[in-house]
């Protein structure tokens, strides 16, 4: 009986492990870049503030997306955010593919999504 409840209390212990997210470094890269392309689209901040609050990102960006590229669970997963993050390269590892190109990450984007600033000026406000 005795040995049952130890069995039980290690299989407790152990099983959050077990049913950990073997995707959450990526999830949080996600996050991360979606709050750089938040703070470079936010109209509230000006220029000191966008790129003070943009260069604390870019570091933080840089080490998550090494983080990724190095998590063998990520790599060898084959859920759909995995593959589609592989497959995007280029916009899921903004910080590293912006630097390869030696461009600024918002410009990177930008161009990977094919915007221009004709398009983008040409475009009207308005609901959908």
């Amino acid at each position: 009986m005795k040995s049952l409840f130890v069995f039980a209390v290690l299989i407790s212990l152990v099983s959050p492990n077990i049913s950990a997210n073997n995707l959450r470094s990526l999830e949080n890269l996600e996050r991360e870049r979606a709050a750089l392309l938040n703070i470079q689209l936010d109209p509230s901040l000006d220029l000191h503030q966008r790129q003070q609050k943009s260069q604390n990102i870019y570091r933080r960006l840089v080490d998550m997306e090494r983080m990724v590229l190095r998590d063998d669970r990520v790599t060898s997963s084959s859920s759909q955010l995995a593959q589609n993050a592989f497959n995007r390269y280029e916009l899921t590892f903004l910080v590293h593919s912006s630097a390869e190109k030696k461009l600024p990450p918002m410009s990177h984007w930008l161009s990977e999504l094919d915007l221009t600033s004709q398009s983008i000026l040409s475009a009207k406000a308005g609901h959908r």
